[in-house]
């Protein structure tokens, strides 16, 4: 739970970086937009994200293995229907978004490589201390960022999926000091 979000700036910065790659593309855009562990996220599939009409989707619904639930229906960013539009559309509906090297296998990529990537990702950005981001960093993205622009753990915590507002708040470090902040800045 310690890993840190990535920021708007490292995001901007990652997508030029990514730019071309197809397999970093998709895990960079779907990832920041639709806010899923990395276990739901990596087997993901093309029916997931394409209709069979071959649309893509403006908005993603996934069954979490964690908890059972289906997430709210995530809406898709410019940048990931632009990345869909450009990896996906000649693909099978079945096939796995995050295909590994090993296509044979028919098997998407694993959590450990998805793990890398992102370390990879950091150090290209210059981040020194990699250790700091893992593929939780990637989940509690956006999330970070709406937290921080509406201070609601409440609805950030329906995005994520998860039960309790006291776990969000901790999912995002929203410590006591953080709190008595905001209490600070508003007199009545």
């Amino acid at each position: 739970m310690g890993k840190k979000p990535l920021s708007e700036k490292q995001i901007k910065s990652l997508r030029k970086l990514v730019d071309g790659k197809p397999l970093h593309e998709l895990l960079l855009n779907l990832s920041v937009d639709l806010m899923l562990r990395g276990s739901d996220l990596l087997n993901l599939k093309v029916a997931d994200v394409v209709s069979e009409s071959g649309n893509i989707k403006t908005e993603v619904k996934v069954k979490q293995k964690k908890t059972g639930k289906t997430t709210l229906s995530m809406p898709l960013s410019k940048n990931s229907v632009e990345s869909i539009k450009k990896h996906l559309m000649d693909k099978p509906q079945n096939e796995f978004i995050f295909k590994g090297q090993k296509a044979y296998t028919g098997k998407p990529i694993t959590i450990q490589q998805y793990a890398r990537i992102i370390k990879r990702w950091m150090s290209d950005l210059g981040v020194e201390d990699t250790s700091n981001f893992s593929t939780h960093s990637m989940r509690k993205t956006k999330a970070s960022v709406i937290y921080d622009k509406t201070k609601n753990v409440d609805a950030v915590r329906r995005l994520l999926g998860q039960s309790s507002v006291t776990a969000t708040s901790a999912y995002l470090g929203v410590t006591d000091n953080s709190a008595l902040d905001l209490a600070r800045q508003y007199s009545i």
